[in-house]
């Protein structure tokens, strides 16, 4: 099954309706509210009705984006980073609002992917359009994750990345550093050499519809990490999933099942997989297992971190994940 495209027909507001914004912020970042000055400005000047909410590690968007849609949103700005449009997007979804996405995050994922690059190329994108009577949009399904933990499970929603294990433990080391220095990619990157020599843990893989005969059925194996990935790049310029893509109903896998436990021989593995994805040939290495599926049930013999979209969730015994049937329209560059 092809991808859909990334840019079907313009979303177009019916002409009586009045355009009203709502605007999620999260003020962690100083350029959040710097990104958020020039946006009223925008606003303003085109005489825009808007209302703002801002998130906290308490309650981080889910709630304020519900009530700004109460208050009559048909537009909703999000100033952020993934773990803020994560929050947000099961109920945009439901609402079938669109979103426009003003990168302020660490990492900023899934803006990148879509073409917008930075914070001043989103405000430029809404100086042009959100006067307009038409958007241009992208379509991005929102996928479930189920967690189960030793207190119970709950249900959480992610739209471009998840990983157990490895990944996991290399976002919590991220997550250490001084908020300053989490750099992006460079902060990603400290957090993966601290990860690099972890234990392997002993995996059950079960894909009820497997596209591979290698993971048919279930399949127990010892794995550094296990992700799930709508985008081909989640952790910076290399492309690490190949044929990852954010429009398409199913997730490209990778199972890292790494064959050396010693950190000398660790370390020239790391080389090895490193080489052959700055050769765009990740799947050439005989550690990285690729295949492509909607849905994957993980189970653990013992709990490990996981990650959705770069939040730290928790130690999981065992995660189900599933490619989303709703879908977030996007504001994207033509």
């Amino acid at each position: 099954m092809t991808a859909p495209s990334l840019l079907p027909p313009l979303i177009r507001p019916s002409p009586e309706a009045a355009m009203k914004v709502g605007v999620l912020a999260n003020p962690k970042h100083a350029r959040t509210m710097r990104a958020y000055a020039r946006l009223v400005e925008v606003l303003k000047r085109e005489r825009i009705t808007y209302r703002s909410a801002t998130t906290t590690p308490q309650w981080p968007g889910t709630e304020q984006t519900s009530q700004l849609l109460d208050w009559g949103a048909n537009l909703i700005v999000v100033l952020g980073g993934d773990g803020t449009l994560r929050a947000s997007a099961p109920v945009l979804a439901a609402a079938r609002v669109p979103v426009l996405i003003i990168p302020t995050g660490t990492a900023n994922v899934l803006s990148k992917h879509i073409g917008i690059r930075s914070a001043g190329y989103a405000l430029k994108l809404a100086d042009m359009h959100l006067g307009s009577r038409s958007m241009p949009v992208c379509h991005v399904p929102v996928n479930e994750a189920d967690c189960f933990t030793s207190t119970g499970s709950r249900r959480e929603h992610f739209v471009s990345l998840a990983g157990i294990g490895g990944d996991a433990i290399a976002i919590s080391e991220n997550a250490r550093l001084p908020a300053a220095l989490r750099l992006g990619v460079l902060g990603y990157a400290y957090g993966a050499s601290r990860a690099l020599f972890t234990p392997l843990i002993k995996a059950r893989l079960k894909d009820p519809h497997p596209a591979s005969p290698q993971f048919e059925g279930t399949t127990v194996t010892e794995v550094w990490s296990v992700m799930a990935a709508k985008t081909s790049r989640p952790a910076g310029p290399i492309p690490v999933f190949d044929h990852a893509e954010v429009g398409a109903g199913k997730f490209e896998f990778l199972a890292v099942e790494l064959r050396s436990t010693q950190p000398g021989d660790r370390l020239v593995e790391w080389a090895q997989i490193g080489w052959a994805s700055v050769n765009r040939r990740p799947a050439s290495h005989p550690s990285m297992h690729y295949w492509r599926g909607t849905e994957l049930s993980i189970r653990l013999e013992a709990p490990a971190p996981v990650q959705l979209d770069g939040d730290l969730i928790g130690d999981c015994r065992r995660l189900d994940l599933r490619a989303g049937t709703t879908s977030l329209a996007v504001l994207a560059p033509n």
